[in-house]
């Protein structure tokens, strides 16, 4: 760069000549450091395994106190007897369920509609070629459709509309558990709830299937429901065992199983949720 008052040579970066002293070009202004903005740490409910942990601890504290108790109580009443109703009509028996506000529940279906059970099974193929470029949903409604025959069609339908109450319990607590994980809620305080009536539902059940395995006196007194709406009907494990001609030990361990996988279950599906976002 040439110096406009003495034409020395000076080197391309220079702000005064080299030679004379002339200015050649203003001088930058100094650089300013700029602090990054403080990164805000997530509040309390916005922690979702934390909420997951603050639900389990605070199950124990609501089954000593009456009105969770009632509330939880009779909600998973509620998706017990559901369930019992969603799997019979599913195999084809019209069904209804009841549920007591004191307390309580029954669930009453009709002997198999074969028509009912046959537009089933078309239905499940139907959604299967539907979804058929979604790998997701398509695999798992061909392996649904091509096990509907021996559900629906043999003495397994009715073991299944018992059991239905059993498996949506456990569904359900896994449906809270994502809940609790997703990643967005518009009310983040809800998540310890969905931990909370989550662990619920399992820790119920395990403790229920553990002691009718270990306590024989339990185990007795567990063949009939003592109260509500189906007070003197056997109860679902024993119409299970009775109805298959099988011993209550297989049946336990099943369901002991179902609840101890609920919870990875549930932490897979939020994880695949949370990357397809």
């Amino acid at each position: 760069m040439k110096c406009r008052k003495c034409a020395y040579d000076n080197a391309g970066d220079a702000v005064v000549c080299g030679l004379c002293g002339e200015l050649m070009r203003e001088a930058p202004p100094p650089a300013v450091a700029v602090e990054a903005p403080p990164t805000e740490r997530p509040g309390l409910f916005q922690r979702p395994y934390l909420c997951l942990a603050i639900g389990l601890a605070a199950f124990p504290v609501a089954k000593l106190l009456w009105f969770p108790n009632y509330i939880f109580n009779f909600l998973t009443t509620l998706v017990h007897e559901c369930g019992h109703a969603a799997c019979a009509w599913f195999v084809g028996m019209p069904s209804i369920p009841a549920v007591s506000p004191a307390g309580g529940g029954v669930t009453v279906w009709q002997e198999q509609n074969w028509q009912i059970a046959v537009l089933v099974w078309i239905g499940l193929g139907a959604l299967a070629w539907k979804a058929r470029r979604a790998k997701a949903f398509f695999i798992p409604l061909v392996v649904v459709a091509a096990a509907y025959p021996a559900l629906a069609f043999t003495k397994a339908s009715l073991g299944l509309a018992i059991f239905g109450g059993i498996l949506f319990e456990v569904a359900g607590a896994a449906a809270c558990f994502v809940a609790c994980l997703g990643a967005h809620l518009e009310r983040p305080f809800e998540r310890p709830l969905y931990a909370l009536w989550g662990w619920w539902m399992v820790l119920n059940r395990v403790c229920e299937s553990w002691l009718i395995l270990t306590d024989a006196s339990y185990r007795l007194g567990n063949r009939l429901i003592e109260s509500g709406l189906a007070e003197g009907i056997p109860s679902d494990l024993t119409q299970v065992t009775l109805h298959l001609n099988i011993s209550p030990r297989p049946v336990l361990y099943l369901i002991l199983a179902l609840c101890l996988l609920a919870l990875p279950i549930s932490i897979g599906i939020a994880r695949w949720i949370r990357s397809r976002e």
